[in-house]
């Protein structure tokens, strides 16, 4: 929740009648809109990545006007902040002259302007003049007069504006650079964001995502290493090294797909989309957690590594691109979670049965289709028809719920087939305990497809899974069932 603070001071009308000047990134907007406009650009075309560097080389308004020029934003979905806009309504009410004072290319700037219908005047970044610090101060300062204007800013490089202001407007929890803007102007208002950052950062990273990691487990405890602690170690370091790598990717995610977020009634809340998280911020995690990752995959194996970097392409190639093609994006979907388990045993050196990994394979690929088709009957309910970001339309849903339920379904009988095989049934002491697996997840898997065709699923069947107490209660009950098949406990009530 964002907190404003009021300072107590009466407003003569000579006052009054004074410019009020606001910036526009950090300000009046919660992100960059410099940096929106560069992940625009990417998500169009990512190769003009390497023409950034040439276009910076010629100076930053140069940069600036070319990366705004090929820039497709949605000027309605930008994380406006709504309190200061209110704020500036009020002020507009009074007959306060509204200027947007921003470093923004002129052309965006007006764009916004014209959307918010709240400023009389714009001034911005042009091809060769970069309006920021003591350019913009000056250039103020010409237009309206030494303290001539009243400025709302956000960060150091606006103390040189505030320096030249009748009074300052402070959007900014740095208290330090409060301070600093009060002995430079008057303070009139300040504004706080009292978000915690820590549970931002959690929120980008997606570490409830990282559930699905505890897949590389699965082959420890389906071997006759379960009691091994080398192993659990090896798979806890696993564990970590694809959870770093796959939050760096969901990270690259958010940014190329801030403005489909924006669209969407939940994923509008996730840091970057929501601006409470900078896009520079997420550039600089990318690398770090990258490298964490690929050190622990090194570490554990040259095998391992090959199976991490893997895993990293091809959800790169997802991100990138193969979301974005029909089917395609459902099987690398379920294919990237079968990776995990595929990790699990190269990480330990354990075997994994064939019939298990094609389980898997039918399984994931029922769940990436429930996942598909509970975004797609939220895009019925909400009377969309096309989701800009996937080739999936509304109509397509019961052929995608039909091939859903099918490979449900299979999963259950590959289940079936790999209960039977005497890879795994030799080693038990009651391996006929282990049907009852079936019927448990024929009945889970079910309840899911009933759940979403009803609309009552989250648009992450994983999300969901995590606080259904019912899958708790199954997922407890087959892991009590398996050990007890083992051997490792007793249940009295088995037969």
């Amino acid at each position: 929740m964002e907190k404003v603070d009021t300072m107590p001071v009466q407003t003569s009308t000579i006052e009054a009648k004074k410019a009020l000047c606001v910036d526009l990134d950090g300000t009046l907007l919660h992100s960059d809109s410099l940096q929106e406009a560069v992940c625009a650009v990417l998500r169009r075309n990512f190769f003009d990545i390497f023409r950034l560097p040439l276009w910076l080389s010629r100076g930053k308004a140069y940069f600036k006007h070319q990366v705004y020029e090929r820039a497709e934003i949605d000027i309605e979905r930008l994380p406006y902040r709504q309190d200061l806009i209110e704020l500036l309504r009020a002020e507009q009410r009074r007959g306060r002259v509204l200027v947007l004072a921003t470093g923004a290319q002129q052309g965006f700037a007006r764009k916004v302007a014209n959307h918010l219908e709240l400023f009389q005047e714009v001034i911005g970044s042009d091809e060769t003049y970069n309006l920021t610090g003591e350019a913009k101060a000056q250039r103020l300062v010409d237009r309206f007069g030494e303290q001539g204007f009243d400025y709302v800013g956000n960060s150091r490089v606006d103390l040189q504006v505030w320096k030249r202001a009748a009074s300052a407007w402070v959007v900014s929890s740095d208290k330090q650079l409060i301070q600093a803007a009060e002995r430079l102007a008057p303070l009139t208002k300040s504004f706080s964001d009292n978000t915690p950052r820590l549970k931002v950062f959690a929120k980008a990273l997606r570490i409830h995502q990282w559930a699905k990691n505890f897949l590389i487990f699965l082959p420890t405890l389906l071997s006759d290493h379960l009691l091994n602690p080398v192993h659990w170690a090896r798979d806890g370091l696993a564990f970590l090294s694809f959870s770093f790598i796959a939050s760096s990717v969901y990270i690259l995610n958010d940014l190329l797909d801030i403005e489909a977020d924006r669209r969407h009634p939940d994923n509008r809340k996730r840091p970057f989309a929501a601006g409470t998280l900078s896009i520079a911020t997420g550039v600089g995690l990318i690398p770090v957690l990258l490298t964490a990752g690929l050190s622990i995959g090194a570490w554990l194996s040259p095998g391992y590594l090959a199976i991490v970097l893997g895993y990293f392409t091809m959800t790169c190639l997802y991100s990138l691109r193969l979301k974005q093609i029909v089917m395609a994006d459902i099987i690398v979907l379920a294919v990237l979670y079968t990776w995990r388990v595929l990790a699990g045993g190269v990480a330990t050196g354990t075997m994994i049965s064939e019939w298990f990994l094609t389980f898997a394979l039918f399984f994931f690929l029922s769940l990436a289709l429930l996942k598909r088709c509970s975004e797609l009957i939220l895009m019925e309910q909400n009377r969309e028809k096309k989701n800009s970001r996937r080739g999936y339309t509304v109509t397509d849903l019961p052929l995608l719920v039909a091939v859903g339920v099918a490979n449900a379904y299979l999963s259950v009988l590959v289940l079936a087939l790999y209960i039977n095989d005497p890879k795994v049934n030799g080693h038990l002491i009651y391996p006929q305990v282990l049907w009852a697996m079936c019927p448990i997840l024929l009945y889970w898997v079910s309840r899911m497809w009933l759940k979403a065709y009803r609309g009552q699923m989250h648009t992450d069947p994983l999300v969901f899974a995590l606080k259904d107490r019912t899958s708790y209660l199954l997922a407890l009950l087959t892991g009590m069932l398996w050990l007890f098949a083992r051997g490792v406990i007793f249940l009295p009530f088995a037969f």
